[in-house]
């Protein structure tokens, strides 16, 4: 055999020795990630409500509608109110509202956020403690997605564990596990799973990142395997360089 002929087997054997690797890893990999049954974007949002009861006398805002910190919401007129003034009895202050002399309670968003629910309206009797208009702040977003995995698989599922969020147009978000909730039905586990991202914010990726947008998760396992710390020296260079 020539030197040729020689130099020629060991490249091919090279070639095939890659291949072969490649493919290895590649399987592992995807035997290390799960696609959720659903996902989607979600909002921390929070109420406002009144320590009095009242009437609404006006609305400031329409579901929808941005506001910031401090904007007025609606305003109540509460007779219980009123009546505390004049007794000069104290009146809780609040971040979430501003009172007047007449009887007036005027209520503030304490967050900047986008009005998502409103539960009363002008005219409108409203009680004590009762939530009256729901803020979604305006980010970052969280993705709230569920999962069936097996028993195996769940002993997987970590906390810190990155998730891949595909959005509608097939563009990907990097998140992380932060919390895991799970219920076992029929053997198989069904896994809630919140995903944090820096990168949710409201209005990016084309305007899709908005609470209710559908979208695809990707959570990858913790590798128990002989291959583990190779394939994630591979893949972190990969990340690297950019593939």
């Amino acid at each position: 055999m020539t030197w040729g002929n020689r130099f020629r087997l060991l490249g091919g054997l090279i070639v095939v020795l890659a291949i072969v690797a490649g493919a290895t890893l590649v399987l592992n990999q995807r035997e290390n990630q799960v696609a959720s049954g659903s996902a989607s974007i979600n909002a921390i949002s929070y109420a406002v409500g009144s320590d009095y009861a009242g009437s609404v006398v006006s609305e400031s805002v329409k579901e929808g509608d941005k506001v910031k910190k401090g904007d007025p919401l609606m305003t109540i007129q509460s007779a219980s109110l009123l009546r505390d003034m004049n007794s000069q009895k104290t009146v809780p202050e609040s971040a979430a509202y501003t009172v007047s002399k007449d009887g007036t309670l005027t209520l503030t968003a304490t967050e900047p956020g986008i009005v998502s629910d409103i539960k009363a309206q002008a005219g409108g009797l409203v009680g004590a403690g009762q939530p009256l208009a729901t803020i979604d702040r305006t980010g970052p977003f969280f993705v709230f997605a569920k999962f069936r995995v097996d028993s195996y698989d769940f002993a997987r599922v970590t906390k810190g564990a990155r998730v891949e969020i595909v959005l509608p147009n097939h563009q990907r978000v990097m998140g992380t596990v932060s919390d895991v909730k799970v219920q076992t039905v029929g053997g198989k586990a069904d896994a809630a799973i919140k995903v944090m991202s820096k990168d949710l914010i409201a209005g990016s990726h084309d305007g899709l990142v908005e609470p209710g947008t559908p979208v695809t998760a990707i959570m990858h396992l913790r590798d128990d395997g002989p291959l583990a710390g190779v394939k994630d020296s591979f893949f972190s260079l990969l990340e690297q360089i950019g593939i």
